[in-house]
């Protein structure tokens, strides 16, 4: 793995976050835990003397509440490195100093960056080049603009499909100019799929179904009519019962609010570590919920299949041209 590559990437995405547009140089908290330390270390050393930003480090776990909300709202940009969903007795809420700051971030969320749980995927995340992602990504829309159906199937029976006339506009998460600087999607939302699929694969979430089962190793089955899952079924002792009571706290968490096609192929695999990386995993994902006021995004990341466009493969465990 070169490191170095990586970091050069994360800071050429980190030129183009919204907050730091036209600001020369721009002031960037580099929050972070003991286990992040190199890595920020890493990162301003590598940026040396860059006459585009000014970077200062805090230990998230160790600096007073009040030292670390006065460098928060200083900053330009305030990127965190610390683990959550993986600490021993997790809270949903996160570590308690993400707890005593949650006021101040909120407040200042669009020039927050937040890379939770990554470990030393951080650099698989960024080692793909971003001219590599940029045109993959335009490449699959321009692709899907000249298509009529999508479709997806894989070896555990699954199979949906989706007129491509359903569907306005794909938005293009290449790292360019988005508030999430992790790169590789593109993501759009439809009314109309309708299949029945065996998900096998992980999710991400607030709520910790990637931390109780891990990645799927026997398949939840999905029944979909026109976006909305009617029912469902599994051998995974507990999850029909944890997952039909998501379904049921919030109309909206029955609803596909989002259908995404994963594009880093940096990413190499699933951990179940409920990362915002995982999410950018080569492939299918489908986003259920946060489409209403009381309901919960979560996002089912499938481990394999094949996306089809007119019954032509799009990807198959690797993007097909």
């Amino acid at each position: 793995m070169d490191k170095q590559r990586a970091i050069s990437h994360f800071l050429y995405y980190l030129e183009h976050h919204p907050a730091v547009a036209g600001i020369n140089p721009a002031k960037v908290l580099l929050g972070h835990t003991a286990d992040y330390e190199a890595l920020t270390g890493a990162i301003a050393e590598q940026a040396g003397n860059s006459p585009r930003f000014s970077f200062s480090a805090m230990r998230l776990d160790l600096e007073p509440t009040e030292l670390l909300a006065q460098a928060i709202t200083d900053s330009d940009l305030y990127v965190f490195f610390y683990d959550s969903s993986t600490l021993p007795n997790p809270r949903p809420d996160g570590p308690e100093f993400v707890r005593a700051l949650q006021g101040v971030m909120a407040e200042h969320w669009k020039k927050s960056l937040l890379f939770k749980d990554y470990g030393d995927y951080f650099y698989d995340t960024f080692s793909v080049t971003p001219q590599r992602i940029a045109g993959l990504n335009s490449h699959l829309i321009q692709r899907m603009s000249h298509a009529t159906t999508l479709s997806f199937k894989d070896d555990h029976g699954s199979w949906f499909e989706t007129p491509l006339s359903s569907i306005k506009k794909w938005t293009d998460i290449n790292g360019i100019g988005n508030f999430d600087l992790a790169p590789g999607e593109i993501a759009t939302h439809s009314e109309a799929i309708n299949g029945r699929v065996k998900f096998m694969g992980t999710f991400l979430s607030t709520i910790p179904f990637a931390r109780k089962y891990g990645v799927l190793a026997s398949p939840l089955e999905l029944w979909i009519e026109n976006s909305t899952i009617s029912k469902i079924a599994t051998d995974v002792p507990g999850l029909e019962h944890d997952f039909n009571k998501y379904l049921d706290a919030n109309p909206s968490n029955r609803r596909i609010e989002e259908l995404g096609i994963g594009t880093n192929e940096g990413v190499k695999e699933l951990y179940a570590r409920n990362a915002g990386f995982e999410e950018r995993h080569c492939g299918l994902h489908l986003g259920l919920g946060g489409g209403a006021k009381g309901s919960h995004h979560l996002d089912l990341i499938f481990s394999s299949g094949v996306l089809a466009l007119d019954d032509d493969p799009l990807f198959d465990g690797r993007f097909v041209f």
